[in-house]
């Protein structure tokens, strides 16, 4: 009976200890993150660093970590820091293969992502709600993007995605020009015509009482008066040849 009893009691025990456990480790992994967030994201941490820190902070570790071997407990630190350098390759690769632009990731887990990205109708980048509500609309992709990225990590490179989308957008829009801008660039290319100036006088724009107004108006008065003196000549020969055809004309008739 109180073996029984003893074992309720265990049983009653193990899930408070397993939450106090599980609490340690996020702890001392929140730990660990803080500590490696402080190494520029290009370079390795050491194994010797690695150690140095485990031995400073050997008596704050959960006792299971405790007790595990220094080398496993190496690896798991390692293989926490290669989890964080993981969300840097899907921006490498989106920014290396352009003309397939889905690739950013080595697996398909981003294609939807990418298709609903490229299906927005705007020309800002998709703010945090939005990703939010369509990973809760997508459970299955927000379950397999969640359980490779933290929600921080998650969030910042869709909208890094996003952005790149827009940009190459962007672009291909500037290669094509706009009816505005074809419409200015032929009324800028095409010549209007200017309304033909009547020939002036050139006596006009001179001085009256200049010199050569004075001899050009002479001039002008000179050759009016050869051509007076020349139709005073010419007026009885054109006559006389009127009268003639006009005889010829009333003769044709009475014929």
């Amino acid at each position: 009976m109180l073996n029984a009893v003893e074992q309720a009691l265990d049983g009653e025990r193990r899930p408070s200890d397993q939450r106090r456990d599980d609490q340690q480790s996020q702890e001392w992994e929140t730990m660990a993150r803080a500590w490696l967030c402080a190494f520029p994201e290009a370079k390795a941490v050491s194994v010797s660093q690695v150690e140095a820190w485990i031995d400073s902070n050997h008596s704050s570790l959960p006792a299971g970590l405790q007790s595990m071997p220094r080398s496993d407990l190496i690896d798991k630190f390692l293989s926490i820091q290669n989890y964080m350098r993981m969300p840097s390759q899907p921006e490498k690769e989106f920014s290396q293969v352009d003309n397939h632009p889905a690739r950013f990731q080595r697996t398909d887990q981003w294609i939807p992502v990418y298709s609903w990205l490229e299906s927005l109708d705007t020309d800002e980048v998709v703010k945090s709600k939005d990703i939010s509500d369509w990973l809760n609309e997508n459970p299955t992709v927000k379950e397999d993007l969640c359980a490779r990225h933290s929600r921080y990590h998650l969030m910042h490179y869709i909208k890094k995605c996003h952005l790149k989308i827009l940009r190459r957008k962007e672009r291909k829009v500037g290669l094509q020009p706009s009816n505005r801008e074809s419409v200015l660039k032929v009324q800028k290319d095409v010549v209007t015509k200017q309304p033909a100036t009547l020939p002036s006088n050139p006596l006009s724009n001179l001085p009256k009482d200049s010199d050569l107004y004075v001899a050009k108006k002479n001039e002008a008065l000179r050759k009016y008066k050869i051509l007076l003196e020349l139709e005073k000549k010419l007026s009885p020969m054109f006559s006389r040849r009127t009268c003639r055809v006009d005889q010829l004309d009333q003769q044709h008739r009475s014929y």
